[in-house]
């Protein structure tokens, strides 16, 4: 995804100060992990072209970013053979182990397969930067997410308050984007790109989990993902996979494509501008300038043929980038970063909406030890048992199926008769109050020849938030990250924080039930003495972590009161010939994670591109 490079951060090479323990840690991890790339896939790291023998000419449509949207509207747009298309991601081709094998999710934090991005100092999150994990390579974010398919509910669209976007329409193109391993239904497809089906990992944990809430008076989900159930209450969580395998876009979506003569790919091209250009009194675009080879390479420009089209795919970070480094944006902060203007649109990089997470975790009596499932992964010397290798290299089942966050709920804490809360309940204890910083620890205790200690952990996240944050330039150069500020527990009212103080209180109610209490042996966090609003408070501020939904900054609406970037088609105000299709046009954050809306988005998008130009 993205079409921008931030800093580098490959392991092994130089680290910045800050990150220095977290990455030399996992650095160490990575080396004496048992996972090896696997030969069915390797990376590519120079320039992939498919199609015709080289990138030249003119083309129909450019996709910029290679994640969920662009390898979907790649698909779409060149399966009819006459339009020509040129796909262009920031990232390599990239199908090795970890990124096919669900489990391998941990080694893909912090990698070169990662934009290693940080958020500004967030002044309610203990002025913390905080990580947020962001795909780079072919099939963006789809490669290296936690592969859970959820939608949110119907009453998101109808939020959305955009004509052609409600629950009605959504639903229509959820299921053409979808092939549901349960069947086709009035709620589910098949045949689509996006390869859905039931977890294949099992594990004792997940019933006395389902049992505790039960107890605490939640009902059962059977499909959080059929509108006529509605969203709340305990279940599985369905996901993105095929037999086990990462289901990832690239894959399912944009490689099979790749036979097609005209489509050409090529991946390490990060975009520095759209070309725009002043036609008859109209502002359109006319190309994109990129740069294959790096920060230091020669700039190369391509063009559109008439009546083509950019379409920007490069996530809810970079496509704001991208329009501002182009002159289209909010017009103070282009002149402040010495960006010529082309057109004023204060909402570029405005309404930014992302999950704010923390999580509580306690540790299992050591006659319970195996039932955890990190004990089932990891022998007591920290080694991967060589058993669940085979398990899932045979038979694509076991433990390495799962991400660990499969399970879990979605609770209404304020009577709203909406889901504010989402739970996800991973079978194996935190080492860190931050998911990232349980891996660091993992590796530090490898070093030591030490297991992984035996518990449970409960992620709670604020499903449905009301904060607000931004996207902005810190200078013209192309290579350097945008600033990043989620807003993070900002909203006036306090609710987001309330939500998460309420799931903290839930998890630890559902610890004491009949079925978790007799396993557990003590409280890790946030810690048995943390108990009142301000200690659970201060808790929540310093351990703050992002469940990487990031949305809105390029949010669709009408262009009349200048609160929106693009219109329902998606085109950009003022601007002929770009759209942005991906995550950033959301106009508010639907209540589960945002992968399979931003496939329904792109295949939309990609009906109406092509209806449009056949009219």
């Amino acid at each position: 995804m993205g079409a921008l490079r931030p800093r580098s951060l490959r392991l092994g090479g130089p680290v910045p100060q800050r990150l220095a323990p977290t990455v030399h840690a996992r650095s160490a991890l990575l080396a004496r992990s048992q996972l090896r790339p696997a030969a069915r896939g390797r990376p590519v790291g120079a320039l992939t072209v498919s199609g015709d023998a080289s990138v030249g000419g003119k083309y129909d449509y450019i996709v910029v970013g290679g994640g969920t949207a662009g390898c979907i509207l790649a698909n779409r747009l060149t399966a009819a053979g006459d339009k020509r298309v040129l796909v262009l991601e920031a990232g390599p081709i990239d199908t090795s182990f970890n990124v096919t094998t669900p489990a391998g999710i941990a080694r893909l934090f912090m990698s070169d397969l990662d934009w290693n991005l940080f958020s500004n100092k967030q002044e309610k999150a203990g002025q913390r930067e905080i990580y947020l994990a962001r795909g780079k390579l072919m099939g963006g974010s789809s490669c290296t997410n936690a592969t859970l398919y959820l939608r949110g509910d119907a009453s998101d669209y109808d939020e959305w308050g955009v004509a052609g976007w409600g629950a009605k329409e959504a639903l229509e193109w959820f299921k053409k984007s979808e092939d549901n391993a349960r069947g086709r239904s009035e709620h589910h497809g098949v045949g689509g790109v996006m390869s859905v089906e039931d977890p294949r990992y099992r594990n004792d944990l997940y019933d006395r989990f389902f049992g505790a809430a039960q107890d605490v008076g939640l009902p059962r989900n059977p499909d959080f993902n059929d509108w006529r159930f509605g969203q709340m209450g305990f279940g599985e969580f369905q996901v993105t996979q095929k037999r086990g395998v990462r289901a990832d876009l690239y894959s399912r979506c944009l490689k099979p494509a790749m036979r097609r003569k005209n489509l050409q790919v090529e991946p390490n091209a990060v975009v520095t501008k759209v070309e725009v250009d002043k036609q008859n009194g109209e502002l359109r675009v006319v190309g994109v300038t990129y740069a294959p080879n790096g920060k230091d390479g020669a700039r190369v420009s391509v063009e559109l043929a008439a009546g083509g089209e950019v379409l920007l795919s490069a996530g809810a970070v970079h496509s704001p980038h991208i329009l501002m480094l182009s002159g289209i944006g909010p017009r103070a902060s282009l002149q402040q970063a010495g960006v010529d203007l082309t057109i004023d649109l204060p909402a570029v990089g405005q309404h930014l909406q992302d999950h704010p997470a923390v999580l509580s975790a306690f540790r299992m009596k050591s006659e319970h030890a195996d039932k955890a499932m990190t004990t089932k992964v990891y022998n007591k010397k920290g080694k991967v048992r060589k058993r669940t290798i085979l398990n899932y290299l045979l038979r694509r089942r076991g433990p390495l199926t799962t991400t660990g966050c499969d399970r879990g709920a979605f609770v209404d804490t304020t009577g709203s008769g909406r889901a504010d809360l989402q739970m996800r309940f991973p079978a194996g204890y935190a080492l860190d109050p931050d998911g990232v910083g349980s891996y660091v620890k993992f590796a530090e205790l490898t070093e030591k020849g030490e297991a992984w200690p035996p518990g449970i952990t409960f992620q709670v996240i604020a499903c449905r938030p009301k904060s607000r944050g931004s996207i902005g330039l810190k200078s013209k150069d192309p290579f350097e990250a945008p600033t990043l500020d989620p807003g993070f527990l900002t909203d006036e009212a306090g609710a987001d924080r309330a939500t998460l103080r309420a799931g903290l209180r839930l998890s630890r109610r559902m610890t004491t039930s009949r079925q978790l209490a007799p396993l557990l042996w003590y409280e890790g966090y946030p810690g048995p003495n943390v108990t009142s609003d301000d200690q659970l408070d201060e808790y929540i501020s310093k351990t703050l972590h992002s469940a990487n939904a990031l949305v809105g900054s390029c949010r669709m609406g009408s262009p009349g009161n200048g609160s929106s970037v693009v219109g329902p088609d998606l085109a950009v105000h003022g601007v002929s010939g770009l759209r942005v299709v991906d995550a950033s046009v959301m106009p508010v954050i639907p209540g589960g994670q945002t992968g399979a809306p931003t496939a329904m988005i792109a295949e939309r998008a990609a009906h109406m591109i092509l209806k449009g130009s056949s009219a």
